[in-house]
């Protein structure tokens, strides 16, 4: 008895409880907790998010895009153990840049959704790799300009 521990002791003393428990608090207890596991499924079910796919596009994932392009060209690519691009399975040239790539062209189809009955999510960013981009002027504008001002062309 000198290698029994007190919580030993303390489980045996429970469990010697469990013949006296009636069979139908038993079964009403089982019932309870399985119904609980249940609802704890189902509400981790509804908690659980999906991620955005138009979060981060954002200029940094611009640059950071171009500079995978600059210096592996597709970086996604195949290439094989030589270091040649080959067009079955191999390893790819590199895979943080080729997830970059994904994400752009993922952030591209997001700039042409239709946002107008509000079915975007807050993320979209419709200017994604165009923010920068001057604003098309009119061929002509000197001359409307010259005009307005008074000098009879």
């Amino acid at each position: 008895q000198d290698c029994w521990s007190e919580g030993d002791a303390l489980r045996i003393k429970l469990l010697s409880w469990l013949p006296h428990i009636p069979v139908s608090i038993m079964a009403a207890a089982m019932k309870s907790l399985v119904a609980l596991l249940l609802l704890a499924v189902s509400c981790g079910a509804t908690l659980r998010t999906e991620q955005d796919p138009c979060a981060g596009c954002d200029e940094s994932l611009a640059y950071s895009y171009q500079v995978c392009a600059k210096e592996h060209g597709n970086p996604c690519a195949e290439t094989s153990e030589a270091g040649l691009v080959i067009s079955g399975q191999g390893t790819k040239k590199d895979v943080s840049c080729c997830l970059k790539k994904e994400k752009h062209e993922r952030c591209l189809k997001c700039t042409t959704l239709d946002c107008s009955h509000s079915t975007c999510s807050k993320h979209v960013n419709k200017k994604y790799y165009s923010e920068r981009t001057m604003p098309e002027v009119d061929a002509d504008f000197d001359k409307k300009a010259m005009k307005a001002a008074g000098w009879g062309l």
